[in-house]
């Protein structure tokens, strides 16, 4: 089987990167594709093999020699135009398309995942990350009228490696994952920063490393260079992320996906809860980790080694327990193959 994946970010090209590696260890050609990442990345990922835009792509001749078209995409409303246009060239010439299968590789939940679900019906197969996301599109579209068919859906687990690049460093490292649009209310952000950079000030034999979980320009500086900063409160460079992540005493975010891969890899979880529980900060899917705190809770660094680990139990259901999703991939894909060619 020949298999095309299909990226557009630096999360997704990672994913697409693992995914390529561990099916070709089980003998499968893997094609990586995708235009040129911008800006500063906080991952360190090889360029795609065939770069191209995702409109460019339906008409690129490669696609006649894959049997499976993985697209994983940062804008998921971009799926559908995709399939039709590759669709309609594939009938226009008389061959038959190949399969198409896609997914959120982050673990989705409620609305937010039938919401994803809507945009990627066109699709001939479905990837989630765990167990708990297939048993809630189960339950949220059991019901939906024969119109609106939902393909196969299979859990292959979390989009980063298992174990970690790197042991905790020897002095207490404190990961501070920043995001983009989050928190949303007006002044959160600053306001985090702030208490990051107490927190540092208050023990100085803490690092704590503001590391961007997203591209980002030259031009952007995350803290004022005008502002009284603590000397242990550090700005990561690009493509440190994975490093940092293993290094890291305890990872601290309001809903960065990547916090997940510290929960896995055995580091100190702070899910920053002082925004709520809503959709709109993303942090709905940690209901249930166990992990969430309020910073007024935490009166120093050094509170933070007395914290729990992510509910087990919880992160196991979304996918940290699934070790085979190569496997389960490969499976689902032929059992469609030989539906569709008896």
């Amino acid at each position: 089987m020949t298999l095309l994946l299909v990226s557009d970010g630096g999360l997704e090209r990672s994913a697409c990167g693992l995914m390529a590696e561990a099916l070709e260890q089980q003998g499968q050609r893997c094609i990586t594709a995708g235009p040129p990442l911008q800006g500063h990345q906080p991952l360190a990922t090889p360029a795609a093999q065939l770069e191209i835009t995702l409109q460019h792509l339906p008409t690129h001749p490669l696609l006649d020699q894959v049997s499976a078209i993985g697209l994983f995409l940062q804008n998921p409303d971009q799926l559908q135009p995709f399939i039709r246009s590759y669709q309609g060239l594939c009938s226009a010439r008389g061959r038959a398309p190949a399969l198409v299968f896609s997914g959120p590789l982050v673990p989705l939940v409620g609305d937010a995942l039938i919401r994803d679900l809507s945009l990627r019906l066109g699709c001939d197969l479905l990837l989630v990350s765990g167990d708990h996301q297939l048993r809630q599109l189960q339950s949220l579209s059991f019901n939906w009228p024969a119109s609106l068919p939902v393909p196969p859906v299979i859990s292959t687990g979390f989009w980063f490696a298992r174990t970690a690049p790197s042991a905790p460093a020897d002095q207490p490292l404190l990961l501070a994952l920043i995001q983009e649009q989050i928190p949303t209310h007006l002044g959160a952000r600053d306001q985090l920063l702030r208490q990051l950079n107490t927190w540092a000030r208050q023990r100085p034999h803490w690092t704590v490393m503001l590391q961007r979980d997203h591209s980002w320009s030259g031009t952007t500086p995350l803290l004022p260079p005008d502002a009284p900063l603590a000397d242990n409160l550090v700005e990561a460079t690009p493509e440190q992320l994975l490093p940092l992540l293993g290094s890291c005493s305890a990872c601290l975010t309001v809903s960065s996906p990547w916090s997940l891969a510290a929960m896995a890899w055995g580091r100190i979880p702070i899910i920053v809860g002082d925004y709520g529980i809503h959709d709109e900060q993303n942090t709905t899917g940690f209901f249930g980790c166990g992990a969430m705190h309020r910073l007024r809770s935490i009166p120093h660094l050094d509170a933070v080694s007395e914290l729990p680990m992510a509910n087990q139990a919880w992160l196991d259901g979304m996918g940290a327990a699934i070790a085979d999703g190569p496997d389960r991939l490969l499976s689902a894909l032929n059992a469609i193959a030989r539906r569709e060619n008896p």
